[in-house]
């Protein structure tokens, strides 16, 4: 058995992207783009399973986060979404 230390650093990423997406979408976003960095390069210096698979699913997260830097990216947006949220609970 390995370092546990890259599933402890990926699993705080997560729950603090978890936490942070109602009331901070932008914040969200720049933890998933951290933990498709992460887990690029973990695979990368770890050298586990096939490369291209790897970057695919890194991309998948840089690009979710991104897409939420992007949507997010207007004020009325924020406030839209946050009276959305607001409005629910």
């Amino acid at each position: 058995m390995g370092p546990l230390w890259p599933l402890v650093a990926w699993l705080a990423l997560v729950a603090a992207a978890g936490l942070c997406y109602p009331r901070r979408p932008r914040t969200a976003g720049a933890l998933f783009i951290a933990l498709g960095l992460l887990f690029t390069i973990l695979v990368v210096v770890l050298n586990h399973g096939s490369l291209l698979a790897s970057l695919g699913a890194g991309v998948f997260w840089i690009g979710l986060g991104a897409s939420y830097l992007v949507k997010y990216r207007q004020p009325d947006a924020r406030e839209k979404h946050v009276e959305y949220w607001t409005a629910k609970a």
